[in-house]
């Protein structure tokens, strides 16, 4: 049953009456001191002794609220309070003469009413018959039920045979439309959670019956000794329990809302679902003592849901930010009973997905082009590809895109290109991964964290100067979730100047929204955590000739980010740079058909300043106090700075096919400090038809 997830959750049952409709208690009890109350009684007319000779109501009432002494065992609710309500008779029990003790209607019945009359919450009936009770009976049950008392009611012990294939009487009331809702039905499993051969099953009652542990119980205890018992008897008061637990620990919930949550929270045991031996299944308190259904937290505009998205991230460049909140985003919010939790927000959010290294040419390709000459030397083309078929090298090369999700479709686009003269535009749309054909060598990183799927692009040169407008939007998906429509854009004005036949300068200026998140990030638009964002970027980069046979290549980026979602926001902009650096040389002295020699270092898109915050509500010091919010604010910044640092080759066969080799070493992967050092060994091999 796994209680201690709920006494670790600060549950005891103090406070909370438990009525025991038995064969009285032993008032001297060790494990019990302190846990009986004055109030507890005999019903039966004319004898008003509540301390009866037979032990089973003293055993029934431990299994409850042993108390923590040092010796024996514990009760399941330790703190709560026994109301004994003595209802045998002895000499008098026609349906089994083997039986000590008996229990009439009418005793019953004024048992009932004398546990609504004395606060009692939680009604523990260990005992059962074989045929349904009196008009007068379920007259008390139904007055009880309606008060808000909530019963647990053994199934009985007739094992699997004809006789226990249906629980007992009166435990069968549990799928009684008046009373259900009210009652749990508790049959017994042992250790093993395997239904106990004496155990009558679920049958009829499957709805409203539990399984508790009822094998091996050690209960009794005084000192030097202790009770093991088996039966039904003994799994009913730890669902009893149970319900006491959950009443004290939420007191906003009503009994049947105690009843509810254990029946839909319970532990499956047989075959799937509700079924006619465990019923609803295995009595579970740690699940009981998790929030049902979607967690709801409150913020400065609304509410948002926890447990909706398990797929949203944040970008590459923040890493571990959120992470590193620790208890800034601690708070409280309610499940679908209006229980209160302690939520910590803080893994809300997973780390964005490792992006691969891959590396070009890409896998074989079918490319059809259309090309008409038009007046005045225009030219409009036509040029569509798709991947011959799936494959996993047909990936994009390494950049912020990150789509994990799309390796094994197969990618398809389309380019229309229109040039005349000094000026030319172009229009490309692409589907599953295809990548944007529109890499001007400035501002790259940022325009693919668009991920787009359709781009315009115009452009015009003068003289050694080519002026590039470009734009694009794209939709997003992730596995089992509904693909969101433009979501994410781009728009970008670069310049390029070939400062000389082997150099050039390049100047970049744009600006992102992504509905979704900032910098890549992904929370679907309707689970509240989106977190709607605009970035403004630069970048300057180029290629320059040292010496005839090495080139630099360097690049630098900075943008700048904002953000107000509806549970985090940004109040200090958010400013990340990226940068790198290679050198390219020929090779063809080393041999081995080498052409170009590559070494690079780089750094992927970071967050270098900026603050998160959050307007939550802070943990009550009293359970109905009104809730007070507090705003958390804490570093935008990851721990660490990723650097990539590569050795790449291309070599030329003599069939004119080409093999690209590569290595490369990261440090601090993903921004993460210490993050273990990789190292990654890439190959391919093209050729064009």
């Amino acid at each position: 049953m796994r209680a201690m997830s709920a006494w670790n959750a600060g549950a005891t049952g103090l406070g909370i009456n438990v009525g025991v409709i038995d064969s009285g208690i032993h008032f001297s009890q060790p494990d019990l001191a302190g846990r009986i109350s004055t109030t507890s009684t005999d019903v039966v007319v004319g004898r008003l002794t509540p301390d009866g000779p037979d032990d089973h109501g003293t055993l029934v009432s431990g299994v409850i609220a042993a108390a923590v002494n040092g010796f024996g065992t514990v009760g399941v609710a330790y703190e709560s309070t026994i109301v004994s309500i003595r209802a045998d008779t002895t000499g008098d029990c026609d349906d089994d003469p083997e039986d000590d003790v008996c229990f009439g209607s009418a005793n019953l019945t004024r048992a009932i009413d004398y546990a609504i009359a004395n606060n009692v919450r939680v009604v523990n009936m260990s005992l059962g018959g074989p045929d349904a009770l009196t008009p007068a009976f379920e007259a008390a049950l139904l007055r009880a039920v309606n008060a808000g008392l909530v019963f647990a009611i053994s199934a009985g012990n007739d094992g699997a045979g004809a006789d226990g294939g249906n629980p007992e009487w009166p435990g069968r009331y549990a799928v009684d439309p008046r009373f259900a809702g009210s009652i749990i039905v508790v049959g017994a499993h042992n250790s093993s959670d395997v239904m106990a051969g004496f155990s009558n099953r679920a049958g009829v009652a499957a709805a409203g019956y539990l399984s508790g542990p009822g094998v091996d119980i050690i209960t009794g205890c005084d000192g030097t000794s202790c009770f093991r018992v088996n039966g039904t008897s003994f799994s009913s008061p730890a669902v009893a329990g149970a319900l006491a637990l959950l009443l004290q620990a939420f007191p906003n919930l009503t009994g049947r809302d105690a009843v509810q949550i254990l029946l839909t929270t319970a532990r499956d045991g047989g075959a799937p679902g509700i079924d006619a031996v465990y019923g609803r299944g295995l009595l579970d308190l740690t699940k009981a003592f998790q929030p049902v259904g979607s967690t709801q937290v409150g913020t400065s505009s609304g509410s948002v849901s926890v447990t909706a998205e398990r797929f949203a991230y944040t970008g590459a460049a923040f890493g571990d930010a959120l992470r590193k909140a620790g208890g800034g985003l601690q708070t409280v919010g309610h499940d679908d009973y209006k229980r209160l939790f302690r939520v910590d927000l803080a893994g809300s959010y997973g780390m964005a997905p490792r992006g691969a290294a891959n590396m070009l040419p890409q896998a074989p390709r079918q490319q059809a082009r259309l090309t008409t000459e038009g007046p005045m030397g225009s030219r409009l083309s036509l040029t569509t590809s798709a991947a011959v078929q799936d494959s996993p090298w047909d990936l994009a090369a390494s950049t912020s895109v990150i789509t994990p999700w799309l390796d094994e479709r197969r990618r398809e686009d389309m380019t229309v290109e229109f040039s005349a003269g000094r000026g030319a535009v172009a229009y490309w749309q692409g589907r599953n991964g295809a990548r944007s054909p529109f890499q001007l060598g400035a501002g790259d990183n940022f325009a693919s964290l668009a991920q787009v799927d359709r781009a315009w692009l115009g452009a015009v040169t003068v003289g050694a100067v080519t002026l590039t407008a470009d734009t694009g939007v794209g939709d997003r998906a992730m596995p089992f979730q509904a693909r969101e429509e433009d979501v994410s854009s781009y728009a970008r004005f670069a310049a390029d100047w070939q400062t000389s036949p082997t150099s050039r300068l390049r100047f970049a200026v744009g600006g992102l929204d992504e509905k979704m998140g900032p910098l890549g990030s992904y929370a679907p638009l309707d689970s509240g955590f989106a977190l709607p964002s605009t970035t403004t970027f630069g970048s300057v980069g180029g290629q320059f000739a040292l010496r005839s046979n090495l080139f630099l290549n360097a690049e630098m980026g900075w943008a700048r980010t904002d953000l107000t979602g509806r549970f985090l926001s940004l109040s200090e902009t958010a400013i990340s740079s990226t940068w790198a650096l290679g050198l390219t040389t020929f090779c063809k002295q080393l041999g081995l058909g080498c052409e170009t020699l590559t070494w690079s270092v780089s750094q992927p898109l970071r967050t270098e300043s900026g603050v998160f915050s959050a307007y939550l509500p802070d943990a009550p010091a009293r359970y109905f106090d009104e809730l007070t919010f507090s705003e958390r604010a804490f570093s935008a910044t990851p721990s660490g700075r990723q650097i990539d640092m590569s050795l790449g080759s291309v070599h030329r066969l003599g069939d004119g096919s080409a093999v690209s080799l590569r290595g490369m070493v990261t440090r601090d992967d993903q921004n993460v400090r210490a993050s273990p050092t990789t190292f990654t060994l890439m190959g391919s091999w093209g050729k064009t038809f």
